[in-house]
């Protein structure tokens, strides 16, 4: 009887151990602003929110032409949810902003993100009010957790960080050369450009346009010992100015002009590998350094955007490392994720840590393009 009496009183102290735990665990007050939903939860969330996807059945979206990134950009999100489509156009960036303008005018609401430059996000869709924060559309499972990008947090072109998400970026390469005709010994400093023998002999990507050649002058003109003198004194040396990457570097192949400002690394890499005379300057060998551009790996999404639960399901998968690598592969862009691989990606393009590049993207560089233009406008006569 004694033993019965025993076991009852340790019955009794465990049992009455546990309430107190139980009751303890339920009181803890949550953390300050709220706890986070359990992961069932959030799963439940996040599975009601793409069954609304799906009824809302497209993603309209506006991006950069070319058919390699048109299919990154859609196939394999399709693959993963087909009951979605992605209705995708890509006109170029001048055409963007007055097809939006007038389509609002008209009380037309049909596109949901743009997948374009920050000079036309940033210096044109902004200021007109077109934007709606991209901030409420990052709820997925591959959006919310910033650790994985690189700085540990989303990276956007506009000051308040609201509005222009760069997803992916390149160093842009100070100029592509003919190894046959320029040895890099010659050059340590932009200034070596003014070099009286390389007058007539510099090809030019057309600077008065958005892209790399518009790029290159504001670093130029931001920069403390370039700055405009630098500009009209490289002007003086009568660069050809063309608007085609590809032409550019057929002449700095063939030796026509043995040095070109401006195209596209990636594409004179492409070439290079396929035999022809093209080498890269990395910008981490000269004195001034680079800058690195978001190019057209920027999101924004367009006010009123007639399919929102689309809109966060697209994010969602083009953020995760499936849809970053599927882009940076077709775009030649080292994507910011800290998990994407960069090795398919020539290595000059890639930005390395710890070396400080200029944030050419960023909307304090692009509300100085007008007077870049400005003053391309007295130099270039063609």
């Amino acid at each position: 009887m004694r033993k019965i009496r025993m076991l009852q009183r340790i019955m009794s102290f465990a049992l009455g151990a546990v309430a107190v735990v139980l009751t303890t665990s339920s009181c803890t007050p949550p953390a300050a602003g709220g706890s986070p939903p359990s992961e069932s939860a959030a799963d439940r969330d996040w599975s009601a929110l793409v069954a609304a996807a799906k009824q809302e059945g497209k993603v309209v979206i506006i991006g950069p032409a070319g058919a390699d990134v048109e299919e990154a950009l859609t196939q394999p999100f399709e693959r993963h949810y087909p009951e979605i489509s992605v209705e995708y156009t890509g006109p170029p960036p001048p055409q963007i902003p007055p097809r939006l303008l007038t389509e609002r005018a008209a009380d037309q609401y049909t596109t949901d993100l743009i997948i374009v430059g920050t000079t036309t996000i940033v210096g044109t869709l902004m200021p007109a009010n077109a934007l709606d924060p991209i901030r409420p559309f990052l709820v997925g499972p591959d959006d919310r957790n910033e650790s994985v990008w690189r700085g540990g947090q989303f990276d956007f072109a506009d000051e308040g960080g609201q509005y222009n998400l760069v997803v992916a970026g390149r160093v842009q390469i100070p100029f592509i050369y003919n190894p046959t005709l320029v040895s890099p010994s010659e050059f340590s400093s932009y200034q070596d450009l003014l070099d009286p023998k390389w007058k007539g002999k510099i090809a030019m990507l057309d600077p008065r346009v958005p892209g790399a050649g518009l790029d290159m002058m504001t670093f130029f003109y931001t920069t403390p010992s370039l700055g405009k003198p630098f500009i009209e004194q490289l002007f003086a040396q009568e660069p050809n100015v063309a608007r085609d990457d590809r032409q550019i570097l057929d002449w700095v192949a063939k030796g026509q002009y043995p040095l070109a400002i401006g195209p596209s690394g990636v594409l004179a890499y492409e070439l290079k590998g396929r035999g022809l005379p093209l080498e890269l300057f990395p910008g981490e060998q000269i004195k001034e350094g680079s800058f690195v551009s978001g190019s057209n790996a920027t999101i924004a999404v367009a006010n009123r955007a007639p399919h929102p639960n689309a809109i966060k399901v697209y994010l969602n998968f083009i953020l995760s490392p499936e849809g970053q690598l599927e882009w940076s592969k077709a775009s030649g862009l080292a994507s910011r994720r800290s998990d994407v691989p960069t090795d398919f990606l020539p290595e000059s393009v890639v930005p390395k840590p710890g070396v400080a590049y200029q944030e050419n993207y960023k909307e304090r560089y692009i509300s100085m393009k007008d007077e870049v233009t400005d003053l391309l406008a007295g130099l270039i006569k063609s």
